[in-house]
């Protein structure tokens, strides 16, 4: 009897020890699953180049403002992913070879070269705008203000971007000290909408220029010039080297309310500069220009989106993106949205 009493008490010790841990093993897989939960989504994301077939083994941390949260920032809250900083890998190890990014369009994280199950993505969401500040995505902090009623707002597609009225508002650019190479050559990249057009002559969508002593050394990009028969839907893009302006123009490159894709492609040589002025990634223009006294790296302190330099008329429309690359592929600016 004895014997079985012992036994009795260590059965129920034994019980107690296996409900004991199993409670603890319980507990610990909830943890685990909230844990992993914060991370796990199965609808919004494309995988794309790898061979994952459930999307559920791929876990994504969402860092807004460096604080970790349990969704996405949606698209009206005026963030933007930091590709440059967010990251995907396995068991903790940070792969190269896959590239988180952010599609504007559906607004969903693609991640390219995947080749494994089991991976987290950290993904870090910076803000792109408040209701007074334009922030520069580059890292730079060359950010802008809105001035007079300039705000981003959606257009009648739904895109963001920045809406300028064309009466008297415009984002005021902070300064862009001397050390920036533009001499050595530049990208300047954007998307724009023209929404009306009041004034046939030199509206400004954007203009960065110098101290009062060197106003003569804008890069600027303006609507029409009839001066030179350019006309309102003409593109002026232009370089100034003290008095000299060496202007570029491309009849006809924009659409009333319509987004048109720019850019201007500045390459240095050994003794010329070439330039490409392209529209929806279609080039208009390619030519060169005889001469190194092109382009000067000076304190750019009047630098503005909408206005101009000048006493000329502001622009009204969207400016969707801004992006200025120097000749190493280092992003000296860019607004987004």
């Amino acid at each position: 009897m004895k014997l079985k009493s012992f036994k009795e008490k260590n059965n129920k010790k034994i019980g107690v020890i296996l409900f004991t841990i199993t409670c603890i093993l319980l507990i610990s897989g909830v943890i685990l699953c909230r844990t992993f939960a914060i991370f796990e989504t199965n609808d919004k994301y494309d995988v794309m180049n790898g061979s994952v077939e459930d999307p559920g083994d791929i876990y994504f941390a969402f860092y807004k403002d460096g604080v970790i949260q349990k969704e996405m920032p949606q698209k009206d809250e005026g963030y933007w992913l930091d590709e440059e900083k967010s990251y995907c890998g396995v068991l903790g190890k940070k792969d190269e070879t896959m590239k988180p990014t952010l599609d504007r369009d559906t607004w969903s994280i693609v991640v390219t070269g995947m080749k494994t199950s089991r991976t987290k993505c950290n993904l870090y969401f910076i803000k792109t705008y408040d209701e007074t500040t334009l922030f520069d995505l580059s890292g730079n902090k060359y950010n802008g203000t809105f001035k007079d009623g300039a705000k981003v707002q959606e257009d009648e597609e739904g895109n963001l971007g920045i809406y300028f009225d064309g009466i008297n508002d415009y984002v005021d650019v902070d300064d862009l000290p001397e050390s920036i190479n533009w001499e050595d050559g530049f990208i300047i990249e954007g998307e724009f909408k023209v929404k009306s057009l009041n004034e046939t002559n030199w509206k400004r969508i954007f203009d960065f220029g110098g101290t009062n002593e060197q106003e003569d050394n804008n890069i600027l990009l303006a609507l029409g010039n009839s001066k030179f028969g350019c006309n309102n839907f003409c593109v002026s893009f232009s370089v100034r080297y003290d008095q000299t302006n060496r202007e570029k123009y491309v009849f006809d490159f924009f659409e009333l309310e319509q987004m048109v894709k720019f850019k201007a492609e500045y390459t240095k040589l050994e003794s010329s500069y070439t330039v490409k002025i392209i529209k929806n990634n279609k080039s208009f223009v390619s030519d060169i220009i005889d001469t190194t006294e092109f382009v000067k790296n000076i304190d750019r302190t009047s630098n503005y989106l909408g206005k101009s330099n000048w006493d000329e008329p502001y622009f009204n429309g969207y400016i969707y993106s801004l992006k200025i690359t120097d000749s190493n592929d280092h992003v000296i600016l860019w607004y987004d949205f």
